[in-house]
């Protein structure tokens, strides 16, 4: 099940971001849980905030938020982040919630959802599974340079 993501929900989802971020790219740069807790705070005001749960417990979630692009006061979305648990990977949690992002995002009225993965984890699975299965097109590239 999937729904909106709660107060109580919270902790469960800095957990599950402290697991993501301690299997990615980003694992030497630290996490702050209390940032973490004000965006995730944000995106239920502001933004998309959901959680899957599997027999009671929150075993995925996912953030995102809404910006008008640089150049044009049009909209679009990006996700923050999707962090499922270990072992609810091949669930369909994750494509639950990533179709309820796009349907919340085209009743925001956005011009562009955008989605991508910059952790590590990206593959020829994500890529599949978002081109052929969610209809998204894969645009551009991203580089990094680290310090």
């Amino acid at each position: 099940m999937i729904r909106p993501a709660e107060t109580r929900d919270i902790n469960r989802i800095v957990v599950l971001g402290k697991e993501m971020h301690q299997e990615g790219l980003y694992k030497d740069i630290r996490f702050d849980s209390q940032k973490f807790v004000s965006t995730i705070s944000y995106c239920m005001r502001e933004g998309f905030a959901w959680v899957g749960e599997k027999d009671g417990l929150v075993v995925c979630g996912m953030l995102a938020g809404i910006q008008e692009y640089f150049f044009s006061t049009e909209k679009l979305t990006n996700d923050f982040g999707l962090f499922v648990s270990k072992d609810y990977r091949k669930s369909r949690l994750a494509l639950l919630l990533i179709k309820q992002y796009v349907n919340w995002a085209k009743q925001m009225g956005v011009s562009e959802i955008t989605m991508g993965s910059t952790n590590g984890h990206q593959g020829s699975g994500l890529k599949k599974f978002l081109e052929k299965s969610l209809g998204f097109e894969c645009v551009g590239e991203i580089y990094k340079l680290r310090n």
